[in-house]
């Protein structure tokens, strides 16, 4: 995970924590409606497209995690800047998962 606020236009993503404690940022620094979880190893999380995350403190020095997307679907970075509009106009087109990719057929991700 970068420590700089980021979000993908092309691609959900799929974190899965490896090894470490993390406090992280879902929905950017500025939005009153921000996450800050503190997650640790085997903890996963789903982040739609558009939604900016960060690393905001690893906790005990060894944090580290994997980032994964749907097969067939390649990431972009983005930071929020002016000339990125045109790719977030584009998010809205990319369509969900068609299995959660954790639980598959039945997964809450699914549900939204």
């Amino acid at each position: 995970m970068y420590s700089q606020s980021h979000f993908h236009s092309t691609a959900h993503e799929v974190l899965c924590v490896a090894e470490g404690k993390a406090r992280l940022c879902f929905g950017g620094e500025e939005n009153p409606g921000k996450v800050e979880p503190l997650v640790e190893r085997g903890d996963v999380m789903v982040v739609p497209a558009g939604v900016a995350h960060r690393l905001l403190k690893d906790i005990d020095g060894g944090f580290n995690m994997i980032g994964s997307y749907p097969t067939g679907k390649s990431w972009d970075m983005c930071y929020g800047k002016e000339e990125e509009k045109k790719k977030v106009m584009g998010i809205g087109s990319l369509g969900w998962f068609k299995r959660d990719p954790i639980y598959g057929d039945e997964g809450p991700s699914l549900h939204v």
